[in-house]
């Protein structure tokens, strides 16, 4: 089993570098230095969180923070709907300074978050609380629109800006609770998350791995042993089976594994995740877990495993993959022995990873892949289109300037479709346009390095001509949409890229108006967008036509 898996902890200067958003909640940061992140999914040497945990169980805001206008008065907090009696958790470290029936307040330096209309409360004035941390109960109140009525907990953010004890309350850029994608350094990645689409754990697995620069054969590897250590159910006890579940409280002084790869003893990766703030729940999320094995395989952190990082890199099969990760990585018992049955097993089930959810992904080079974090050659199409558009509605974006685009998508557009700052001007709106977005992320991403970089029509005639290559349905295929289904219609192009930030589903550009974004699926039928799905298993509906 594997005993030396560690977490790494980042500093307030490294967050600072990474989430530049406004001063107050650059205060935030400073004030919550030491955090760790539950969802980094970008292969990049930089660790990250959100400013704030969710109060809730609810990620849902119902009422967002509003600000003053002449017709709607402002909502200077977070409204989250849930039922009363349900679990309200410290959104950041700091210390309790009010503690009524009705409402907490919690400090850390100059920022203050609130929690109001509580059922029960189970912290004390005084108190010294973490990230996580459940300090009541919700109950129910009447607010004046446009907040809630009824059962919901409020939220609200407050900042001493020149700590003279005049506290106000500050709007964020943006929602506080979630990775900022906006933030970048230069043309690196700042995306967040390897890809947890799948159908069950497995194909999640795989997905990350490979979106993280693992060749296929070398995610199959890993993914063998996970089989093999905590048949991939990251709440797994060492001697359980499916579908039992044990939570890391339960764990905490016991020798064996526990995880995804059986952190040995499991104390040795829930105790310093703790010590960084992250929540039982975060640690017990196959997300986390699969952050925290990245970061070791990279070498950073108390306890390293760079070594098996390498080994592991440095494989060119799927068997040599699963050795690798076995023997330098797991080290269970017997391992010095290459002869022992146990390699056997775990090649085995990376064989059978390989055949089950390898053959849509094409295999990247893992260099290739480590030096363009954001998915290059990964073939996973949906991620790379969420690593290069703003999570967000369109109006946020609008206009043709590239300034207005993700840094990430200025330098992809460039390397896969060829427009340039100097030559951008010359080109119709580039940054905007719809086409080459789509162009750029089958480009940039492996699936189709010969996808046409204009236009609409051009690429649907091109995908109706290479039937060989792309399956397509004039409606919403049988089984539904996939993450990387690409639309296209009468004058627009666009990507389904499954459930995403802010309650979006799609990702896309538009000509003259906007940079590309987060975006809805809409008009999928006959007469609308037609459907296109790079082969990977599926059977058409409709015969390709010239």
């Amino acid at each position: 089993m594997g005993d030396s898996k560690a977490l790494p902890i980042l500093s307030a200067v490294g967050l600072l570098l990474i989430l530049p958003l406004l001063i107050v909640l650059i205060m935030l940061l400073s004030a919550l230095g030491g955090l760790n992140t539950a969802a980094a999914q970008c292969a990049s040497a930089d660790q990250e969180q959100s400013l704030l945990g969710y109060p809730t169980d609810s990620h849902k805001i119902e009422v967002d923070w509003t600000v003053d206008t002449p017709d709607v008065p402002g909502h200077q907090a977070y409204d989250f709907k849930v039922a009363e009696g349900s679990k309200v958790y410290a959104a950041s470290d700091g210390n309790v300074v009010k503690v009524t029936s009705n409402e907490i307040r919690i400090r850390r330096d100059q920022v203050e978050t609130r929690y109001e209309y509580l059922k029960t409360t189970s912290v004390a004035d005084g108190a010294t609380v973490k990230r996580g941390d459940v300090i009541g109960t919700s109950g129910s109140g009447d607010e004046a629109p446009p907040g809630m009525t009824g059962a919901h907990l409020h939220f609200e953010l407050w900042v001493d800006a020149k700590n003279d004890g005049n506290w106000a309350q500050r709007k964020p850029d943006s929602n506080p609770f979630e990775l900022d994608p906006s933030s970048s350094s230069g043309n690196s990645c700042s995306c967040q998350g390897g890809d947890l689409s799948g159908t069950n754990n497995q194909q999640k697995v795989f997905n990350y791995l490979v979106q993280n620069g693992y060749t296929k054969e070398q995610a199959a590897g890993v993914l063998g042993n996970m089989i093999a250590e905590s048949f991939v159910e990251p709440m797994m006890k060492e001697g359980d089976h499916p579908p039992m579940a044990t939570k890391p409280a339960d764990v905490m002084g016991f020798g064996g594994g526990w995880g995804l790869v059986q952190w040995t003893p499991a104390s040795k990766m829930i105790q310093p995740s703790r010590d960084a703030g992250v929540s039982d729940d975060q640690i017990s999320s196959l997300a986390y877990q699969l952050d925290f094995l990245k970061k070791q395989l990279l070498g950073q952190g108390p306890l390293p495993e760079k070594a098996a990082g390498d080994s592991l890199r440095a494989a060119t099969t799927v068997e040599e993959a699963a050795r690798a990760f076995a023997g330098d990585f797991e080290r269970f018992g017997g391992h010095e022995n290459p002869n022992a049955p146990t390699y056997a097993e775990r090649e085995a089930n990376a064989q059978h990873m390989l055949q089950l959810w390898g053959g849509a992904a094409p295999t990247a080079d893992p260099k290739a892949a480590a030096a363009d974090p954001c998915g290059a050659g990964s073939g996973n199409i949906a991620q790379v289109a969420k690593n290069l558009a703003w999570p967000e509605e369109p109006h946020k974006h609008w206009g043709t300037d590239p300034s207005l685009a993700k840094q990430e998508y200025v330098a992809a557009i460039a390397k896969y479709d060829g427009v340039t700052k100097d030559n951008w001007q010359s080109l119709q709106d580039p940054y905007t346009d719809c086409g080459r977005f789509v162009a750029t992320v089958l480009r940039m991403s492996g699936a189709d390095p010969n996808f046409p970089e204009v236009f609409t029509p051009a690429q649907k005639d091109y995908m109706l001509a290479h039937p060989e290559k792309y399956d397509h349905w004039e409606t919403t295929p049988p089984g539904g949409m996939k993450p990387g289904d690409i639309l296209n219609g009468p004058g627009h192009t666009y990507l389904y890229v499954g459930p995403w930030a802010n309650g979006f589903d799609s990702a896309a550009g538009s000509l003259g108006q906007h940079v590309p974004t987060a975006d809805n699926l809409y008009d999928v039928g006959p007469n609308g967008f037609w459907v296109f799905r790079v082969k990977g298993g599926t059977t058409p509906t409709t015969t390709p036509t010239n």
